[in-house]
């Protein structure tokens, strides 16, 4: 924006000498003019002495502009002696259409004109001049600052003391220049996004950022409607916190003649500066009986003492010192182990240390000049002597990058994020190097001895790779407690695990079993799978895990022993149900669906209840009134106590139960939904527990009972007993609403932000029919809860039956982590002796085999959107049969049925003639049913589906192409679901065949049935058709504008030649959408209704996806549009170009690279 103080105009002149110049200067400027004034001139004050000037200039290019003004004008019109402030812009091609104006006086009015200068020639001031009647500013927030930030996100606060009925909007773009790991510069820019917000909102947290990244975040006034406007806002820059970089590249060994004894040659790879620029690298040394879970994420602190101890051995084997700045470092890291810090440190790595600190400007000259680095050459690197290898040792290396922490250091204090803000970790690790040996300097010499010796030496070195090898099978099969999935650059895809033997990714294979399915597909543990992004992990473990945090106290092992359980009056002490393999899950869950569930009923039924421990405080008289429902207790042996308030009996109680997890005891807290009542007791039950996490599986109201009471604040700020909570943002998705609130405890400094998480898909009875949306909602809150923080609270109504189900899919997908087996029998089991009827219907014990045998089947797919073309072209490797992971990735949706989906309508006699594919036809549970006609069999029916959305259930509508019969209810079917868009994706003829009708008029209105259908327009948009029509009901009068878009490049076979045409178009749909606040459903449509009509769906749901998330996950997509209709995506072409449509759009932004 332009603050230049304008230029005065020129000094008077003699009256007649005036005239004169006046009267040549018209006539000149009217010849010469080559513009027109610009239009639509808007003013505003935003301080007491400025104002910000807006313009329109669309119809002629422009050089430049100038702003013409007056103080007090009065009636002098006369703008040749007005005030000039010229308007000039970098960008010739498209000047600036605003600039501010500054040094006025204010409460003063003051009268405004733009013109328009070509080839230094002006053109006509605006005509009449805008007046702005007072400088002062109305629509204007005050005080806007950066309360604190962190890498990922920035709090924003405000004042605003202007006219009321108005709300807030926000907005943010980024951009950054960095260096790459191939050491070319990069520019990275993010597309605008912003959000609207109430009135009462005087602070806003924006998440999801990406790390260094300068953003430009505008707050400004918006009026509601009618009249709505948004007034101009005041603007704040900010960078975010800067991280380790997302990956770092494995040194490269380098096998070399003229390697001197005790060393290795190694090449290093800098890494990209997209996240921070590199401060410097560590070369670390690992003995090679370590694996990369074993050393990845290890303190840096430990490793300079585990360094320090391994120096002073060296030093006194070769009777050298260690340096003076190692050994401070050393007592340095004794002195940081603060008593009150009571957080469990993973206990060093013997033997590991750094060999070598390298700042980043060498590594780079390293990699420019082609040049090795020695491991082992006795020299000094910044404080760290870099000793030679033992002889006949075995080790690995490892490269760690470390982001400079000086920019974090420059931050003002109250830029500063709260304690409760976790801090991102400042460096990154490479993987380990392959194991290697450091050969003996006496070599020679040995050669030359008896043949024997060499025999002898040959036998041992085979012998110590045999035992290596049993022990890595070793390691790799035990079920330990040590064994935790880490950051770092690991990277594992699913599927299949040769994708990644051809390069592409930084990373290790996926973990497979050694079975295959029916399909030829291996089956594979799906949550040993992470992605490399140390922001979203692909797996279920964000943060690392401490080597102290091991499976303590998990559930009971199988065969479950019950000798204090009720047995139903049998003998029987041990009920036998042991764990199932992955490999035979499928078959495992067949067999107990066989004659009607028979299998499932008599296995829940024999689970026990756990009745017999008691419950003798919930029973108590004082706490009665705090159960929602009387038979549903919480033991006293694993209940949660509170704090005791003095002279307040029963202060200490709430219906609520520790439940253990997978490898964590009281990973979860159980409890019912808060009553009114004890609202006060649940927020200091969320205080006290330092939980972060809540999660809610029930809608308030279902089936018109109250089936939990609001506990949180609609807006604003609420008070609950002691605890204040703030409702600072609130995203409603079509699964799931996922709310951020901030707790304070009165009186106390100390500020938590905590995650809310309410699934709001599941049906109001039984279940939900299909697992897919639950993953990944269960996904999302693992994802955002630490493994330092305290309990997932989990509730629905009564905190046992959707409760119980949550918990047992998430413990048995965390036993996928470290085991191949499940076991769902005795996990309920074990859940049921900590709260009572956890698990409360057989309908929820099959909806939990289904979604673990689903996380099975899937796998693992969803990838940062950062890594997507690294991934991309991983998955175009061919396999050994010539199968690229994408082919692979499409052959296995096909595979995958849905048991639960019916089409009983559709194939009903009176409905089959109105379906085009008797493979592409409504599900009963999810089709779009109109109302019936009074004698006509079927008139409810049309083939169509309601398809979910990102943000929103039934988001789309999915149909086949109207034939002559049908199009009277296609169009029924526009007006009866209020469609105000139909994208429509094929032509009316292709090869020969008639694939559409003519369902709309081309110039004059028709009546279809009780509608009256009107042409209003029609624009050929080069790739697209959009035409206009006015519906009308002839009963009622009632009009309404309907638009449909025509994409026009879809080839008759195959996929689109031009992802961007494409997108660009998918976009203008939804932008037209909003632009005219829409609020039915988008009709998508090809000729089935299922193949480019799910390309249409997919895509819009992955790009939703991305801006939110950050994240692309193209199987999922497609694989819960399937279970929506029938033959999503039909052509492994289609799911291909999902995949490059996804990628073109990124690399348009240049957003993600």
């Amino acid at each position: 924006m332009l603050r230049s103080s304008p230029t005065s105009s020129e000094p008077p002149k003699r009256k007649n000498e005036n005239i004169f110049a006046a009267v040549i200067n018209t006539l000149l400027h009217k010849e010469e003019a080559l513009v027109g004034p610009p239009t639509n001139v808007r003013v505003e004050a935003t301080s007491n002495s400025t104002a910000v000037v807006q313009w329109d200039f669309e119809s002629q290019k422009a050089d430049s502009f100038v702003i013409k003004y007056m103080h007090e004008p009065g009636n002098r019109m006369d703008t040749e002696k007005w005030k000039q402030l010229p308007v000039l812009s970098i960008d010739k091609e498209n000047p600036k259409r605003f600039a501010i104006v500054s040094e006025l006086n204010a409460h003063k009015p003051y009268a405004f004109c733009v013109l328009a200068v070509k080839n230094n020639r002006q053109g006509p001031c605006s005509d009449p001049p805008t007046v702005l009647e007072s400088v002062t500013p109305t629509y204007m927030v005050q005080n806007l600052r950066v309360r604190w930030k962190t890498s990922g996100s920035v709090q924003l606060t405000w004042d605003y003391n202007g006219p009321r009925n108005v709300g807030f909007y926000v907005n943010h773009t980024g951009k950054k220049d960095y260096m790459n790991h191939e050491l070319l510069e990069k520019t990275m820019s993010t597309p605008g996004f912003g959000h609207d917000l109430d009135e009462k909102t005087r602070e806003y947290l924006w998440t999801n950022l990406r790390p260094h990244m300068m953003y430009t975040i505008h707050v400004g006034v918006r009026t509601l409607p009618p009249g709505a406007r948004k007034y101009w806002p005041q603007e704040v820059v900010t960078v975010t916190d800067p991280t380790g970089p997302p990956f770092v590249d494995v040194p490269q060994l380098i096998e070399s003649s003229g390697t001197q004894p005790g060393q290795q040659m190694i090449r290093l790879t800098p890494a990209t500066e997209e996240y921070g620029p590199i401060s410097h690298y560590w070369i670390i040394v690992v003995p090679a009986n370590y694996s990369t879970e074993d050393v990845v994420n290890l303190d840096s602190i430990d490793l300079e003492k585990s360094t320090a101890e391994k120096r002073a051995q060296l030093a006194r084997s070769l009777s050298v010192s260690p340096s003076k700045k190692l050994k401070r470092r050393a007592e340095f890291s004794e002195d940081r182990s603060h008593p009150k810090e009571k957080r469990a440190r993973r206990a060093t790595v013997p033997g590991a240390y750094v060999t070598a600190r390298l700042s980043a400007d060498r590594v780079r000259q390293f990699y420019r000049n082609n040049q090795p680095f020695v491991v082992g050459d006795s020299k000094l690197y910044d404080g760290f002597t870099n000793y030679p290898l033992e002889h006949n040792s075995h080790y690995r290396l490892m490269m760690r990058a470390f982001a400079k922490n000086d920019v974090r250091a420059k931050d003002s204090f109250e830029q500063r994020a709260p304690m409760s803000e976790k801090l991102s970790r400042m460096y990154s690790d490479s993987l380990l190097t392959e194991p290697f040996t450091i050969k003996s300097a006496l070599r020679g010499a040995s050669q030359k001895s008896s043949p024997w010796v060499g025999a002898c030496i040959a036998l041992f070195i085979l012998l110590s790779i045999v035992g290596m090898l049993v022990c890595w099978w070793l390691r790799c099969n035990k079920k330990s407690a040590g064994r935790h999935p880490r950051h770092g650059s690991i990277t594992k895809v699913a599927l299949t695990g040769n994708i990644m033997n051809g390069g592409g990714m930084p990373g290790e294979t996926s973990k497979l079993l050694s079975t295959s399915n029916e399909y030829g597909r291996q089956i594979m543990n799906p949550y040993e799978q992470m992605n490399g992004n140390h922001h979203m992990e692909s797996s279920l473990d964000l943060y690392p895990l401490p080597r102290s945090h091991s499976r303590t106290n998990g559930y009971a092992p199988v065969p479950v022993p019950l000798p204090s359980l009720p047995n139903n009056g049998n003998n029987m002490t041990t009920v036998a149900h042991p764990a199932v393999p992955i490999a035979e899950l499928a078959n495992h869950i067949e067999r107990l669906r066989m004659n009607n569930n028979i299998g499932f009923q008599t296995e829940f039924e024999s689970i026990e209840t756990g009745q017999h421990f008691t419950w003798e405080h919930s029973s108590a008289e004082m706490n009665k009134h705090k159960n929602r429902y009387a038979n549903v207790a919480a033991y006293d042996h694993t209940r949660v106590v509170l704090s005791n308030v003095e002279g307040y009996p029963g202060m200490d109680y709430i219906n609520a139960n520790y439940v253990d997890g997978y490898d964590k005891p009281r990973s979860y807290i159980a409890t019912q939904g808060p009553l009114q009542e004890t609202f006060a007791d649940f927020w200091r039950m969320v205080w006290e527990e330092q939980s972060v996490t809540i999660v809610m599986l029930t809608n308030l109201e279902e089936r018109s009972r109250v089936k939990c009471d609001q506990y949180w604040p609609t807006r604003g700020t609420s008070s609950y007993g002691d605890i204040e909570v703030t409702l600072l943002e609130s995203v409603h998705l079509a699964h799931y609403t996922m709310r951020t609130m901030r707790l304070k405890m009165i009186g106390e400094p100390e500020v938590r932000e905590i995650k809310h998480l309410q699934y709001t898909a599941w049906p109001d009875h039984g279940v939900p029919d299909h697992p897919t949306p639950f993953l990944i909602f269960l996904k999302r809150v693992k994802t955002l809860n630490p493994h330092d923080a305290g309990p997932i609270i989990s509730h629905c109504s009564a905190g046992i039956g959707r409760t119980g189900a949550f918990i047992v899919i998430d413990c048995m997908l965390e036993r996928l982590r470290y085991e191949n087996t499940v076991d769902i029998y005795g996990c309920v089991t074990s859940l049921r002796s900590q709260r009572s009827y956890m698990v409360q219907t057989e309908e929820q014990y099959i909806f939990i085999h289904d979604a673990v045998l689903d996380a099975v089947n899937s796998g693992s797919t969803e990838v940062p959107a950062s890594r997507l073309h690294q991934h991309v072209q991983a998955l175009m490797q061919p396999s050994a049969d010539q199968m690229s992971g994408i082919d692979m990735e499409f052959r296995h949706l096909t595979t995958l049925k849905w048991t639960s989906n019916r089409c009983t309508v559709a194939n009903l006699p009176a409905n089959r003639g109105k379906n085009r594919m008797l493979s592409a036809v409504p599900y009963d549970s999810n089709r779009v049913i109109m109302h019936m006609i009074s004698g006509i069999d079927g008139s409810d029916y049309i083939n169509a589906s309601w398809i979910d959305g990102y943000k929103e259930r039934g988001a789309y509508i999915a149909t086949q192409a109207p034939t002559n019969e049908t199009a009277r209810d296609f169009w029924r079917m526009i007006w009866e679901h209020n469609c105000p868009i139909i994208a429509m994706l094929v032509q009316t003829q292709e090869r020969g065949q008639d694939l559409c009708s003519d369902y709309w008029p081309l110039e004059t209105g028709v009546q279809v049935g009780n509608l009256v259908v009107e042409p209003m327009a029609e624009y050929d948009m080069k790739y697209y058709h959009l035409r206009e029509f006015r519906l009308c009901d002839i009963h009622t009068n009632e009009t309404r504008t309907v638009r449909q878009f025509q994409f026009m490049e879809w080839p008759e076979v195959g996929k689109p030649h031009k992802a961007d045409h494409f997108l660009d178009f998918v976009t203008q749909v939804h932008n037209t959408y909003a632009q005219f606040g829409c609020t039915g459903p988008i009709t998508v449509h090809c000729c089935s209704g299922a193949g480019r009509t799910a390309v249409f769906i997919a895509l819009s749901i992955i790009l939703d996806r991305m801006r939110a998330e950050h994240v692309v996950d193209v199987f999922t997509t497609v694989k819960l549009l399937r279970t929506e209709r029938q033959n999503m995506i039909q052509e492994p072409d289609q799911y291909h170009f999902l995949y490059q449509a996804a990628y073109e759009y990124l690399a348009a932004y240049d957003n993600f690279s």
